[in-house]
């Protein structure tokens, strides 16, 4: 009934009965209370190979649901995924002939890149709903593109480049290397970075970022609301901007040339060789030294 909840809020505030950001609905099911699914099956799992031979990237596409991928050393031969799916309808009759109907591929996508996602087979009935998960493990230097529109990601042992985007949940990102995009629309962004070229952003939630083990570096770390907080090892390298509409900015972090007024602060920290944008609209900025 959250998708209700989200109707309502939205229509309150469309009425100025609400501010327009006073009612934050995560994890949305999509579960309407008219024309749409009742009853559910229990989660069914199947494991899918992927094929490995010359392998340079995944991109994973689902609907309502997880994704996980755990990269695997270097020269591992295996991958595979493992899907949790779940179906509905307005009986149980329905809600398992919604399970047959759906169809999980992994294909080819072009360029070594393998495509796993579903889809439904023949027409879908407009009561069936789905829920469909992917749990990934291939090697972690290859490039991962994952998306779903209402579920969390996590991703951890990678070091190549990285794309990930929800809807609804939260992302966290273990990384070692390689470009980084994380991003989600209500949730919390956490990642844990060693490369030098990062975006993370959300537009309600905190960020928190590791980048102690990063030395030159740019891209941005953005929230609309909610607190960022940032740290950083010896090695840095950038010329740093931070900015907040509403909250405070704190740093214990040595900086060069450095400005700070109540909303912005800019400063080098090392010797500036890549730029790096923290900004919130409601929350406040902490840059951090990295301990020990």
């Amino acid at each position: 009934m959250r998708a209700r909840a989200t109707f309502v809020c939205l229509v309150l505030a469309g009425l100025g009965l609400l501010p327009s950001t006073g009612c934050i609905v995560i994890g949305v099911d999509w579960d309407w209370p008219f024309g749409g699914s009742r009853v559910w099956t229990e989660p069914v799992t199947e494991r899918i190979q992927i094929d490995a031979a010359d392998l340079e990237g995944l991109e994973t596409r689902t609907h309502n649901g997880s994704i996980t991928f755990n990269g695997q050393p270097m020269g591992t031969a295996e991958a595979y995924v493992t899907v949790t799916k779940k179906a509905g309808g307005l009986t149980m009759a329905d809600a398992e002939a919604a399970l047959e109907a759906i169809d999980v591929y992994v294909k080819p996508a072009g360029n070594n890149i393998q495509r796993i996602g579903w889809k439904w087979k023949g027409i879908k009935r407009s009561n069936w709903g789905a829920r469909v998960s992917f749990d990934i493990k291939a090697p972690g230097n290859i490039r991962f593109d994952g998306q779903t529109h209402n579920g969390p990601i996590e991703i951890s042992g990678v070091a190549g480049d990285v794309r990930v985007v929800t809807h609804n949940g939260g992302v966290k990102v273990d990384s070692a290397g390689g470009k980084l995009h994380a991003e989600t629309h209500n949730g919390s962004v956490t990642a844990t970075y060693a490369g030098d070229d990062i975006t993370l952003v959300t537009h309600n939630g905190r960020v928190t970022a590791d980048l102690s083990r990063c030395g030159a570096m740019s891209g941005r770390i953005t929230t609309h609301n909610g607190s960022i907080e940032v740290v950083v090892g010896e090695a840095a390298s950038v010329n740093l901007t931070c900015r907040t509409h509403n909250g405070a900015i704190r740093c214990n972090v040595p900086l060069n040339e450095s400005l700070f007024s109540r909303r912005k602060l800019t400063g080098t920290i090392g010797t500036g060789e890549g730029n790096l944008d923290v900004i919130t609209h409601n929350g406040s900025v902490n840059i951090k030294k990295a301990s020990g």
